[in-house]
């Protein structure tokens, strides 16, 4: 292709040059003719062709050639020495932005050796602390063996497969909900509800028991007539995660913003723009939460695409 290029480029350079130089000819000619019609004006002869005439001309013509060729090239140089430029900036930027990623991967990777030697010795002590107060106190036990539940779930989410079902998820919702029962004596009303055919759906960790912690955080789950609500359900192609709650009065604003913020970044780094996540305070002092991720970049429990199974049907 390249060749091709050289050969066309070589064949037409010369035919571009003679059609200039005889283009220069006749305006220079025609020019100097129609000024000589008015001697008292311009004072010139008609111009007569000899050959000493046209060597001038094309010489002419040439010097003008010469210097538009050479303007030509110098803006294409400097043009040329911006994209350079901007090209090496953005190497350098991709350099640092690399660098700081092997960084936070280095950060992550000893997290997670420390993570590894911590939860053994957790496990270890809530089974010993329920082994031994099941029988003088089995709320107490009954509350340890559901939090040592919640946590061997939290530390085992981050298998590198990265994804669960969300019928496991909905399970530890249901854990940290009767925790919390059990902390409240039974006076908290919250209420889940998922359509069945969601729980077959695989997606990261954690999202559902983040933003169901958030209500168990910033809000009041004490009247009947305005329960906390999870919901989880599917319309349109998409998958929707929606939760409402009565804020509660005593604002507890520690953790809220950095708990949404990691829902949010999670989702756009593991979905990019086929997820979304939004939340909002209502006027009516309650407030709710969305998720959406389309079903096309979604797994089921059999391990293909929703998508595909979809077309498939």
């Amino acid at each position: 292709m390249y060749t091709l290029r050289s050969r066309l480029v070589v064949l037409v350079l010369p035919f571009g040059v003679a059609l200039e130089i005889i283009f220069y000819t006749l305006l220079y000619y025609l020019t100097d003719n129609i000024a000589a019609k008015f001697p008292e004006l311009f004072g010139i002869e008609p111009l007569a062709i000899s050959s000493s005439v046209i060597l001038k001309i094309v010489w002419r013509s040439l010097y003008f050639i010469g210097f538009s060729t050479g303007y030509y090239f110098l803006v294409t140089l400097l043009k040329e020495k911006e994209r350079t430029a901007s090209l090496e900036r953005q190497r350098l930027h991709q350099i640092i932005e690399q660098q700081k990623m092997e960084q936070e991967l280095g950060k992550a990777q000893n997290a997670y050796l420390r993570a590894q030697i911590n939860p053994h010795f957790l496990f270890n002590t809530l089974n010993f602390i329920y082994n031994k107060t099941r029988k003088s106190a089995p709320i107490a036990a009954d509350a340890i063996l559901t939090l040592s539940a919640m946590m061997r779930y939290a530390v085992e989410s981050n298998e590198e497969k990265g994804y669960i079902l969300i019928e496991e998820e909905i399970e530890q919702v249901h854990n940290l909900i009767h925790l919390h029962s059990l902390r409240q004596n039974d006076q908290i009303y919250f209420h889940v509800e998922v359509e069945e055919r969601v729980r077959s759906i695989s997606i990261i960790p954690l999202i559902l028991i983040t933003l169901v912690e958030n209500i168990f955080k910033h809000g009041n789950l004490s009247l009947i007539n305005h329960r906390g609500l999870l919901k989880v359900y599917i319309r349109n192609d998409r998958l929707f995660i929606e939760t409402e709650n009565l804020v509660n009065e005593i604002h507890n604003t520690s953790g809220l913003s950095k708990g949404l913020e990691n829902i949010a970044k999670r989702l756009q780094y593991s979905y990019g723009d086929q997820a979304g996540f939004t939340y909002v305070k209502t006027p009516k002092n309650h407030f709710n939460t969305r998720v959406e991720i389309s079903l096309a970049v979604l797994g089921s429990s059999d391990g293909t695409s929703l998508y595909y199974k979809k077309a498939d049907r």
